[in-house]
């Protein structure tokens, strides 16, 4: 019988490295799947974006967005979803209003880019990013209770300068209002401070029934962090960032080697 009831695992950089799944990490998955294994992604994507590699290979997946801030069922249908509240979200756009960053925000199904003369284009580097998805796309200009979107559940910020990003960070972790975190070296992604991949891991888990011991998770990014905090059947790929391969349980081979999918099939070898 297979170790594990449930398979958690992030997206971009542990079972993807180009916005794309090999065939053997989809066949590996499937495989457990029809064994019974359940299997949740864990991302800080949006909706939209995980939706085009879903249906790239028909995979029918439960799925934690926007780093645990949206919970969506293998049906599409969104059963959880935990805003900034609306003054925390204008009181930090407002204060990273004069940085010469690009700026995103989420909602359940929408992304908005903050576009004005002096900044980078959020929505430009989105569409090259993700060119396989029609996201819904739309543009505000202005810090302002009508210009807003009425609900954010995810910021983003672009920043290809280490120092600077680094300085944001710092300053932003101050706050009490929010939780920071990155999913990369050029990007700070800033939820509810009641939102992190470890706590929705956690709820996903107590509502199906699994225990702590029957869950494995699969990470590389800083924002992965909660659920090997949370589960200690931890694997870290192994271009993993140094917080995460020094939290990991178990470790495998890069993402790109389909590390991922060849410790499941080591795991699946071993308990036939």
């Amino acid at each position: 019988m297979f170790p594990f009831r449930l398979i958690a695992c992030d997206i971009d950089g542990t079972l993807s490295m180009d916005n794309t799944l090999s065939l053997r990490s989809v066949h590996t998955l499937q495989k457990l799947q029809q064994q019974g294994v359940s299997i949740v992604l864990c991302s800080g994507r949006s909706y939209p974006d995980v939706l085009s590699l879903r249906n790239q290979h028909l995979l029918a997946l439960d799925m934690l967005l926007l780093n645990g801030a949206m919970q969506v069922n293998a049906k599409g249908q969104i059963l959880h979803a935990t805003a900034i509240k609306k003054q925390s979200a204008k009181m930090i756009l407002q204060m990273l209003q004069k940085e010469p960053i690009a700026i995103g925000c989420y909602d359940e199904t929408h992304i908005y880019s903050l576009e004005d003369d002096d900044r980078p284009s959020f929505q430009k580097h989105y569409l090259q990013s993700f060119t396989d998805t029609t996201p819904v796309m739309s543009c505000f200009k202005t810090i302002t209770e009508t210009d807003l979107p009425k609900t954010i559940l995810k910021i983003e910020l672009l920043q290809k300068d280490e120092e600077n990003r680094q300085r944001l960070q710092t300053r932003l972790s101050t706050l009490q209002e929010v939780k920071v975190t990155t999913s990369g070296w050029d990007n700070l992604e800033i939820t509810s401070p009641l939102v992190s991949k470890g706590t929705a891991l956690q709820t996903y888990a107590a509502q199906h029934g699994f225990t702590k011991e029957e869950v494995l998770v699969f990470g590389d990014s800083e924002n992965d962090l909660s659920m090997f905090s949370c589960f200690s059947n931890s694997v870290a790929v192994a271009n993993a960032c140094t917080q995460i391969k020094n939290a990991a349980r178990y470790h495998c081979k890069e993402a790109k080697e389909d590390g991922v999918a060849q410790f499941l099939e080591m795991l699946i070898k071993h308990t036939v």
